[in-house]
């Protein structure tokens, strides 16, 4: 009875594998790189912290390994020295912001992290971040990139 369940637990996993790179853009993992930290100085990717209803778009695509080709991204999100309790949502700049939230955060967090899958856009910059209430640090990992 064991070789069978064996045996059947490997073909769907084995299944599973085979679906995913059958898909229309095929995922390529990278070694985890920092395209955005807003506490360090001013720049593209750099400061200021993203303030109350308000929204910054960040250049991803020829950073960090991530090609111009890339059709989405593979990020870890961070917040920290968040004023006040808030959420973030994370866009495909260009497009109009969703109604949903990527991470939800309270000022006594030290720092949060959510992992997320995201569309680029076409535009210079390829994401766009809102932070709904007071001011609040963001930092961006990417961790892959689909094509």
């Amino acid at each position: 009875m064991r070789k069978i369940l064996v045996l059947a637990a490997f073909t769907v996993v084995f299944a599973s594998t085979a679906l995913a790179q059958n898909g229309p853009l095929q995922y390529y993992p990278l070694t985890p790189c920092r395209v955005v930290d807003t506490r360090n100085s001013v720049s593209t990717n750099g400061g200021p912290i993203v303030g109350t209803n308000s929204s910054r778009s960040f250049q991803i695509r020829g950073l960090c390994g991530v090609p111009n080709s890339s059709r989405a991204v593979s990020l870890n999100v961070t917040v920290t020295q968040a004023t006040q309790a808030s959420y973030l949502t994370v866009w495909p700049s260009g497009l109009n912001r969703p109604t949903v939230s990527m991470l939800n955060f309270e000022p006594t967090d030290p720092a949060l992290a959510n992992g997320i899958i995201v569309a680029v856009s076409e535009n210079a910059q390829d994401l766009s971040v809102y932070n709904n209430f007071g001011n609040v640090h963001v930092v961006i990992d990417v961790t892959g990139y689909f094509q």
